[in-house]
């Protein structure tokens, strides 16, 4: 009896993740750039706010997938609470410090992700200071010898329809600059569409559970090293492990999204 529930939940889980796999992701506006000019990229920044440093930060997720692989890579999370692009001061972030360990490296980041406030990009009051921002960060991050990479982040749990409008309005604005961009918010669309019972908003409906940080950290592996999480045993830490189906559940759409959006086979 056990054995063949345990069947049943499987073919379930797969049965969903296949409706998400051939499902059409929510963004209309496609990326020009569908790889990233570092094929293996050793070194990263986060920039971003609370979506990025929730349950211990999305870097502790990533890091689970690497270390779990043995892969060269280590990163570094710089985030305000609530912070617009226009709060960071990346060409400070990115200068050489005393006692760094990163300034050993040339450059001191392979990639530098920018993690915008959650509305910023399709704000009517912010979408203007949004695109001059990340236009001047793009700007910076490149001088330095690093390739810029945005985020694009999920809607607001009562507001669905903000999916495609974050995608869209983040995604031209990269396309403008050829700025490589990670599908995050369209990865939260599609597996709330296939599993409304795994919770991704906090109460608050605005930042992410444990599960929810899973998932992005699973695109960002994805779409970093153009390879899928599926398999990997890391069920995430900060006293926040996941169940290992969900886990596996996430993996699967994490890579199927991301082959999705940039058009891989």
């Amino acid at each position: 009896m056990k054995a063949a529930i345990c069947l049943l939940a499987a073919l379930a889980l797969g049965a969903a993740v296949t409706a998400a796999g051939a499902a059409t992701l929510v963004n209309t506006v496609q990326p020009k750039v569908t790889q990233l000019k570092n094929g293996a990229p050793k070194t990263g920044l986060y920039v971003g706010n609370s979506f990025t440093y929730y349950n211990c930060g999305v870097n502790g997720y990533v890091r689970g997938f690497t270390k779990e692989e043995k892969r060269d890579w280590i990163a570094r999370m710089i985030t305000i609470s609530g912070g617009r692009l226009s709060y960071h001061s990346v060409k400070e972030y990115l200068a050489p410090h005393p006692f760094d360990g990163y300034d050993k490296h040339k450059p001191k980041f392979d990639v530098v992700f920018l993690q915008a406030q959650s509305t910023e990009p399709i704000n009517p009051k912010e979408q203007a200071n949004f695109n001059e921002w990340f236009a001047r960060h793009v700007a910076t991050i490149r001088e330095a010898g690093s390739e810029p990479i945005a985020i694009i982040t999920w809607a607001l749990k009562d507001k669905p329809e903000q999916y495609q409008k974050l995608a869209d309005a983040t995604i031209t604005q990269a396309n403008k600059l050829g700025v490589y961009t990670i599908p995050v918010g369209p990865a939260f669309a599609e597996s709330l569409k296939t599993r409304p019972d795994l919770i991704l908003h906090m109460p608050d409906k605005r930042h992410p559970t444990a599960a929810g940080s899973y998932l992005y950290g699973s695109v960002i592996y994805s779409a970093l090293f153009h390879k899928s999480p599926e398999g990997f045993k890391f069920l995430g830490a900060c006293e926040k492990p996941l169940k290992a189906e969900d886990a596996k559940y996430l993996q699967q759409v994490a890579w199927k999204v991301t082959k999705e959006f940039y058009g891989w086979k």
